[in-house]
């Protein structure tokens, strides 16, 4: 059976996680978690949930709670495993404070060459830690949890299979991209420029820069997962070659007030 595109940013997501999480199997999905970063959702979740009777939707959910609980932590992220809910899922999830998030899977089938954009320099961000992290953290407040999301993303530069380039301009760092490999798997990841006013042309650049990477890789499945609403980021993609090729739905929900 051919591997889909869902399946293929799902696989990549599960590896994603275990970059910086242990994983325990429950009885309806499996527990990522991370006792050095308890406040960061991308690592504490519930992910691959199988429920296939309604009236277990309740027994999982208290399962996963408890579980969470007892290791200290809270559980932010719900994650069907074929990245489609049932209905009575969703319903459950909402109920208890959850809320979806759509995104929209999109597959390379086309080869676009995009031209260089002057003025802007991509540079391996292992050797240019300082200005990612400037990338991270320009638009964020000061506070613990910024520092613990600063401190997993670039522990995550350690992977000899995720490259992560920073585009300069100016001087001063404007955005960032990834490539992640997972077997012949070539995902295209957190496209991001703070300030597209002070920066145009750098979102092109940088995809530009990793398309260009996974084809002298011959990586042969390249694809990434986009916001349903980012209506511009999907625009870029798909003036490089990507078309929608089905969506994930996963479910979120912040830490209650006064929660410890």
């Amino acid at each position: 059976m051919e591997r889909t595109t869902v399946d293929s940013l799902l696989r990549t997501t599960q590896a994603w996680c275990s970059q910086l999480c242990a994983k325990q199997t429950l009885d309806y999905g499996i527990a990522y978690y991370s006792q050095r970063f308890p406040g960061l959702p991308e690592v504490n979740q519930f992910r691959e949930v199988i429920v296939e009777e309604t009236v277990k939707i309740p027994v999982a959910y208290e399962q996963a709670e408890e579980w969470f609980a007892e290791k200290g932590l809270f559980c932010y992220r719900w994650a069907p495993a074929e990245g489609r809910p049932s209905e009575p899922l969703s319903s459950f999830l909402e109920a208890q404070g959850f809320r979806p998030r759509q995104d929209v899977a999109m597959l390379l089938t086309d080869w676009v060459h995009l031209e260089p954009v002057p003025g802007v320099r991509i540079l391996s961000a292992r050797a240019m830690r300082g200005a990612f992290r400037r990338t991270l953290t320009g638009s964020s407040p000061p506070g613990r949890a910024c520092d613990d999301a600063v401190e997993a993303y670039v522990e995550r530069l350690d992977d000899p299979q995720f490259d992560m380039f920073v585009a300069m301009k100016d001087k001063r760092p404007a955005g960032r991209c990834a490539l992640y490999q997972v077997g012949d798997i070539a995902r295209i990841m957190d496209l991001a420029v703070p300030d597209l006013h002070a920066a145009p042309g750098v979102t092109h650049a940088l995809l530009g820069h990793v398309l260009a990477l996974a084809k002298r890789l011959v990586m042969r499945n390249i694809c990434t997962q986009l916001h349903s609403e980012d209506s511009a980021v999907r625009a870029l993609f798909e003036s490089a070659g990507f078309v929608a090729d089905g969506e994930i739905v996963e479910f979120q929900r912040a830490r209650p007030a006064g929660r410890a």
